[in-house]
């Protein structure tokens, strides 16, 4: 139980860190540093030289691949293959424990069988709870994937709202 509370711990660690959450400061903190694009040292930079409205339309216009859909796939898939696994590996550790109890009663284990059942059940939880903690990653990728395509009127939005077609 320990392993896993470390292995979790480190999880949650990896997550915060990977997703720009470490800091956990507000934007309007002393941390926060505010850079004028308009100071001379900048304007040897093409992007200082430039306006808000031409640097927007830089960013929202430009060429770029739509990976979106891809994400979004790819969120879907592995959230799937996880939900349909840890409940797979749930049901098959569900049983491992009622054979582990029947065992007990009239039928009667012998001490390598019971190891036999207590490291399979150990195996099934395990895998249940990787591939539901795959399932929640999968899923929230996809949810985040979605929701950025949407707020950026990409191709998998277009058909629920009427974005501007360039």
């Amino acid at each position: 139980m320990k392993r896993l509370s470390t292995i979790l711990a480190g999880l949650g660690a990896l997550t915060l860190v990977g997703s720009g959450c470490a800091g956990l400061g507000s934007p309007t903190s002393s941390t926060a540093h505010l850079i004028d694009l308009d100071q001379p040292q900048l304007r040897q930079f093409a992007v200082a030289s430039t306006t808000d409205f031409e640097r927007d339309v830089r960013l929202e216009t430009g060429e770029r691949k739509k990976l979106t859909p891809a994400l979004f796939g790819v969120g879907v898939v592995a959230g799937t293959i996880g939900a349909v696994g840890g409940v797979a590996f749930g049901v098959a550790g569900f049983v491992t424990r009622n054979q582990l109890n029947n065992g007990y009663g009239v039928d009667g284990l012998d001490l390598d069988e019971r190891d036999r059942l207590v490291s399979r059940g150990e195996a099934f939880n395990t895998a249940a709870l990787s591939l539901t903690a795959l399932a929640v990653v999968g899923y929230a990728l996809a949810l985040v994937t979605y929701g950025v395509d949407w707020n950026r009127c990409g191709p998998l939005a277009p058909k629920k709202r009427h974005c501007a077609t360039n």
